[in-house]
């Protein structure tokens, strides 16, 4: 696992999303952002989950496994872990063993709890 920061925030108002989960996407895949599509500008504020799905898949012969919770005892050494910044927008983080390892966001504040976790799987 390589930190990547996110360079696009947020904005209620703005014409893009942040894209805090491309770079934990970088960051777990060891890849430089630009690598990424940007998932965050193909749909609306939340649509782009079967766009992940198809790139893993193609570009990388891997499968995003979604939990809600935070059950740590299912989870590989490094994944993606989701819930409220202190910001009160929604934000992706790296977890390991249960704790913050990496915060794309350039506050590193992280975030409140956890709502959901991602990690990658090879294809079965």
């Amino acid at each position: 696992m390589t930190p990547v920061k996110q360079t696009k925030l947020y904005s209620p108002d703005g014409i893009h999303n942040g894209n805090c989960l491309a770079a934990c996407y970088a960051s777990l895949l060891d890849l430089p952002l630009w690598m990424v599509p940007p998932f965050e500008d193909m749909f609306g504020r939340s649509d782009w989950y079967e766009r992940i799905d198809e790139w893993l898949a193609k570009a990388h012969k891997l499968e995003r496994v979604r939990l809600q919770g935070h059950p740590v005892d299912e989870l590989p050494e490094f994944y993606i872990a989701c819930g409220r910044s202190a910001r009160g927008v929604l934000h992706a983080v790296i977890y390991s063993n249960g704790a913050i390892v990496h915060d794309p966001h350039f506050s590193d504040s992280g975030i409140e709890s956890v709502n959901s976790v991602e990690y990658l799987r090879p294809l079965s």
